[in-house]
């Protein structure tokens, strides 16, 4: 559609040839926000086979977790309103999504329990890929939890395009991405190639690393958010520093973590 209104005179999104400037963000988010889901979806999967393995049981619930797959992609599908709170919305059009962004919490909320339900009535195996699953439903869960306080109209009008966001979403697909990485790195890294244990004792110092390292970064967002902090801003104010720095430690932190990684592929 851009390409049609840069290069042969349509106007979807042009005000002077009748088109909506809207209308673009509209299907950007209408696209990006289930774009999300599908990303942390197949992590759904690998975390609930590894807990399933290092439990020694079977999956807690495990038709309400199915049930609240689909839940999660349907209704994913219809919330892409809130990331255009500050566009101009009437207030029912607020409201309604508002109200459908907080009941996606209830799906996602039933997985969270399943899973610790399901660890806590198993005969845990201590190994390094359980550890990583944890960060993940910790990180996994304080996003979730931040996610469902920007979904109101009125708090996200305060927060918006801040740091508390960027804290926010980090915590929900990037560390939760990462985690169940690593986590399946450490699981299946024996099936793929048969006869190569990795390196119990760094992975675990790794994981430590990770994440005390990652909740540096992504916590001191969070307060900075709530001062103020405007994101894909380069520069920022003197009040901010102390909290930058907490986010530069947990780079190194991060990266130091990597290299044990790295180094735990070979020893």
């Amino acid at each position: 559609m851009i390409i049609f209104d840069r290069h042969f005179n349509s106007g979807f999104f042009d005000i002077l040839k009748g088109g909506d400037i809207l209308l673009f963000q509209h299907l950007f988010w209408f696209f990006g926000h289930p774009e999300v889901y599908i990303l942390i979806l197949p992590a759904f999967g690998l975390i609930s086979e590894i807990i399933i393995k290092c439990s020694q049981c079977i999956i807690y619930g495990r038709d309400s977790m199915i049930i609240a797959l689909i839940l999660i992609s349907l209704i994913g599908s219809i919330v892409w309103g809130h990331h255009m709170f500050m566009v101009g919305f009437d207030i029912d059009t607020k409201i309604y999504f508002t109200a459908v962004t907080s009941i996606i919490g209830i799906p996602t909320g039933i997985k969270i329990l399943n899973w610790l339900a399901t660890i806590w009535s198993g005969n845990l195996l201590l190994i390094t890929s359980f550890y990583w699953l944890i960060g993940f439903v910790y990180s996994f869960s304080f996003g979730g939890i931040t996610g469902i306080i920007l979904a109101n109209c009125i708090i996200d009008t305060l927060l918006h395009d801040s740091y508390f966001v960027v804290g926010h979403f980090h915590y929900v697909l990037s560390l939760g991405a990462v985690y169940t990485i690593f986590s399946s790195f450490f699981n299946y890294y024996i099936n793929i190639t048969i006869y190569y244990y990795l390196h119990d004792f760094l992975g675990r110092i790794a994981f430590i690393y990770l994440f005390i390292s990652s909740n540096l970064i992504f916590l001191s967002m969070h307060s900075q958010g709530v001062l103020g902090f405007p994101r894909r801003i380069f520069d920022y104010s003197i009040i901010y520093f102390k909290l930058n720095w907490f986010s530069y430690y947990g780079i190194v932190g991060i990266l130091i973590s990597v290299f044990i990684i790295i180094y735990s592929l070979f020893h």
